[in-house]
């Protein structure tokens, strides 16, 4: 059930919560931007993205305290159901740096899990405005195959976790504290997906699942917080990353590249 209109509900203290994290995240990546690279596979331009879909998701549910309409509505529900996307994506960078000293994937594989993701955030829109045109919001076909693309692509980059893992020693030190980033955040997203999944899957939890209409408190405790947490952990440890040698930050390729030696040499 939507919150009345006119009236500061439980679910708008959350979107303030989000508003304030995430402008200050927001804040942080184009520091971060600014300091290891804006290229889509440094990862931290995504952190831009993501952050501004969860500033904005904040604007539309404030804004229908006031504008109750089935656009702004809309806008909250697109903005909300995207997010898993880029959250997912900021381990793109993170694998292709620590690749970038191991050689030890495919640049192929990123690509692939990219533009898996890629597709799955176009299926999310478009199931995100045919949600919001429907009188319950419910959920559709679009919306759960979005779902699955990201829970994959996810799956997929915990297998790159452990193959990385067992070859952790080769790793210059400066660069295993990525590896101990996608560690702590796993149980969050896996709490995170699981919000998404019974959201969308389980008909007899739809309803308190959903981010406009279900329980507050749920969607606090297992997608806002979630969310809050995981991006603190990247941000922490990107203001901790060197920045990468010359070598390394222009896609430079060699079977031993001088930017992983000298930092080998600084430990």
């Amino acid at each position: 059930m939507l919150d009345q209109p006119g009236v500061f509900a439980y679910r708008d203290g959350v979107a303030v919560i989000q508003l304030v994290a995430f402008t200050i995240y927001l804040g942080f990546s184009f520091v971060l931007c600014w300091r290891h690279g804006f290229k889509r596979s440094e990862g931290w331009v995504i952190l831009v993205t993501f952050s501004i879909l969860r500033v904005l998701a904040a604007c539309f549910q404030l804004a229908t305290i006031k504008h109750p309409s089935r656009s702004v509505y809309g806008g909250a529900l697109i903005c909300q159901g995207i997010g898993l996307a880029p959250l997912t994506l900021l381990n793109i960078g993170l694998f292709g740096r620590l690749n970038k000293f191991v050689n030890m994937i495919r640049q192929r594989i990123l690509s692939i899990i990219s533009l898996a993701s890629i597709a799955g955030i176009a299926m999310a829109i478009y199931g995100g405005i045919q949600s919001a045109d429907s009188a319950t919001l419910a959920t559709n076909n679009l919306l759960k195959v979005s779902v699955i693309i990201f829970t994959a692509c996810y799956l997929a980059f915990i297998c790159l976790f452990l193959i990385f893992l067992r070859q952790r020693k080769a790793i210059p030190k400066a660069e295993q504290k990525l590896l101990v980033c996608f560690a702590c955040c796993v149980p969050f997203m896996v709490v995170r997906f699981l919000f998404g999944i019974l959201g969308t899957f389980d008909e007899s939890l739809r309803s308190q699942f959903s981010v406009l209409a279900g329980n507050v408190t749920i969607f606090l405790c297992m997608a806002v917080l979630e969310e809050i947490f995981v991006v603190a952990f990247f941000v922490f440890t990107g203001m901790r990353l060197e920045r990468l040698p010359p070598a390394l930050r222009d896609d430079a390729k060699s079977e031993d590249p001088r930017g992983a030696s000298e930092l080998r040499s600084r430990e």
